[in-house]
């Protein structure tokens, strides 16, 4: 069995050798887009009469795209949130949808603490609260204990760093390392650093909490708005409050060039080595697809 035609509908983040072995899945030769499309019109005519469409977490899929776009069996997100698509409708007309986890969180904490590194030391324009200080004993606080909470609990642990940490629910393992879970309002006062590693567009933070969090370095990695930007600009004109953004953030940009906010527009999870990992298993989930036998299948039903 193969797929009649796969479209890569916007700039997957696949290596070329993944692209290559992708071609035997597919009777026609697979058709690429390293730009993301600019509207819900755009996106039917990439996906023409597609049976296999791959795309990242930017790209809707919504339920009048689906309609419009009848032959497609199979949806891979080459990423792993599933929120841009409309999954219910999915089920209901029989498309698979299979993303990818865990396959850029190692470079994404690596880059947290290199940012951190450069803050503290004053190596580059900023210097945290004037003076050259280390990480070691100071306190980070962590929203979100997924794998990017959990990688970078243990990275500050290694660095001596103390760790508070809330989410939904609490982590006994990680608490017999000493990783303490505290409620929102002790984790935002007790916190030298504020991390936010949630699922995308969950709101964390609002006026009331930035009031809490003066001198303080917030990083944010979450996908979608976290907080409201005018509760941050309030926030980030104080005195020794600083905000670090990646690539990834979806309003990241429009702060940048802000006193005391770090932006890169580097993605930065997208290391080699993630790159490496992220086109094995999304040939995986293909090639799974095409046995019969589907693997990371997400549903939307409830």
């Amino acid at each position: 069995m193969k797929f009649k035609q796969i479209v890569l509908l916007d700039k997957v983040g696949l290596s070329d050798n993944a692209v290559e072995k992708l071609a035997k899945f597919s009777d026609s030769p697979i058709k690429t887009f390293s730009s993301d499309p600019a509207d819900e019109a755009e996106v039917c005519k990439r996906i023409s009469d597609a049976d296999c469409i791959m795309l990242t977490w930017r790209t809707s899929i919504s339920k009048e795209v689906l309609a419009k776009c009848e032959n497609l069996k199979f949806i891979c997100l080459c990423s792993t949130n599933s929120n841009n698509i409309d999954l219910n409708e999915c089920a209901k007309r029989g498309i698979t949808v299979s993303n990818v986890r865990d396959y850029g969180d190692e470079g994404v904490v690596e880059w947290i603490i290199m940012q951190l590194l450069l803050l503290f030391r004053g190596v580059g324009k900023n210097q945290y609260k004037g003076f050259s200080s280390e990480l070691s004993g100071k306190t980070i606080g962590i929203f979100g204990m997924g794998v990017v909470g959990k990688l970078l609990a243990k990275a500050a642990k290694g660095l001596g760093i103390n760790v508070l940490y809330n989410s939904k629910t609490r982590n006994s393992d990680l608490e017999k390392q000493g990783i303490q879970f505290v409620e929102k309002s002790s984790l935002l006062a007790k916190s030298d650093i504020i991390g936010l590693h949630t699922p995308k567009n969950v709101k964390i933070l609002d006026k009331s909490d930035f009031d809490l969090m003066q001198g303080k370095i917030l990083v944010n990695t979450t996908l979608g708005k976290a907080f409201d930007s005018s509760d941050f600009m309030r926030w980030i004109k104080r005195e020794n409050n600083f905000a670090i953004f990646d690539g990834a953030s979806e309003f990241g940009a429009e702060f940048e060039g802000l006193d005391r906010v770090i932006y890169s527009d580097v993605v930065s999870g997208l290391t080699n080595e993630a790159i490496e990992r992220l086109s094995q298993k999304t040939l995986d989930n293909v090639a799974s697809y095409i046995s019969g036998n589907p693997i990371n299948v997400v549903t939307g039903l409830k």
